[in-house]
């Protein structure tokens, strides 16, 4: 699904999306990059080939490398609703005040762009092994 109608080069935008990859216009560029593999996505940000196989297993170290990025919130694109295992990672990132939602690529993607657009400071993670 096509998202962005106009292109805005001061941070990274999700151009679009389906089941087997993201298409994102980098930050002050005028190509379009398709992503196959599991990623981070800042407003300024791409950390391709994420070493993440499943969301619910984050490791010490993956939830240390979210949090050195300063978010105010994570966007999971889980391909579910809330589970306990969820609850459990959201509970990890309470205390550095960071907020945790797990939803649907499509949704995730939808908010990631205006979220960047309000100038908030937001990452997505996408593990498409878990969408």
């Amino acid at each position: 699904m096509k998202l962005s109608l106009e292109a805005v080069s001061e941070f990274n935008q999700i151009h679009s999306y389906d089941d087997n990859n993201v298409v994102i216009r980098p930050q002050h560029q005028d190509r379009l990059d398709a992503i196959e593999t599991s990623f981070i996505l800042t407003a300024d940000t791409l950390i391709r080939d994420w070493a993440v196989s499943d969301i619910q297993q984050l490791s010490a170290a993956q939830v240390a490398e979210l949090q050195s990025l300063d978010p105010e919130v994570i966007l999971f694109a889980t391909g579910s609703g809330l589970t306990v295992e969820h609850q459990k990672i959201a509970q990890l990132f309470m205390p550095h005040h960071i907020g945790v939602e797990f939803m649907d690529l499509g949704p995730a993607c939808r908010t990631f762009n205006l979220l960047v657009t309000e100038q908030r400071k937001v990452l997505l993670g996408v593990c498409f092994q878990s969408v």
